[in-house]
């Protein structure tokens, strides 16, 4: 039997936009693994390196991917994440550097190697709740960003984040 690692790569998706990207990894490194949070394998010792993939979650990572990632130990980890705002957006990037670092503090002895965030369609429940909290109407503006995350993640999204680990973890992880 072989003592090569192999990736694993965990996902928490409410809307299936971060199992898109999962996929896509999945796809691009022979060998992986993927799993829900709630289908974690006990035995984490042949993983490395793990990606964690969530959406955002009243701006953290989802409970389920937090629990998972206390799990963690000794690992290079990478994040990827959809979110409904611009990704491009600073504050957008600030919330995915800071949740990727929590993230990897709740294990032990774990490394942040590289983070991946992209546009993903909105839950219409979520969507629907806010438009209520703030008044029943959504302004045009949180109308646009809602058209405009209904196209993603799309194929440039996919290979964005398969590119970003490759140049991270190298060409076959």
């Amino acid at each position: 039997m072989s003592n090569e690692k192999k990736p694993l790569i965990i996902i928490s998706s409410r809307t299936g936009n971060t199992m898109m990207l999962g996929h896509a990894l999945c796809d691009a490194l022979p060998g992986s693994t993927l799993v829900r949070p709630a289908d974690l394998p006990e035995d984490l010792s042949g993983y490395d390196p793990v990606l964690l993939g969530f959406w955002c979650d009243r701006g953290h990572a989802p409970e389920e991917m937090e629990r998972a990632a206390e799990r963690l130990r000794g690992k290079r980890i990478g994040c990827f994440a959809t979110m409904g705002g611009n990704p491009q957006d600073e504050k957008a990037r600030v919330w995915m550097q800071r949740t990727a670092e929590e993230l990897v503090r709740k294990g032990e002895g774990n490394t942040l190697e590289g983070t991946f965030l992209c546009r993903g369609r909105i839950d219409p429940e979520v969507f629907e709740r806010m438009t209520a909290m703030m008044g029943g109407r959504a302004s045009p503006e949180r109308e646009a960003r809602r058209a405009a995350a209904e196209t993603h993640p799309d194929r440039l999204d996919l290979a964005r984040c398969v590119e970003a680990f490759r140049s991270v973890f190298g060409a076959n992880f």
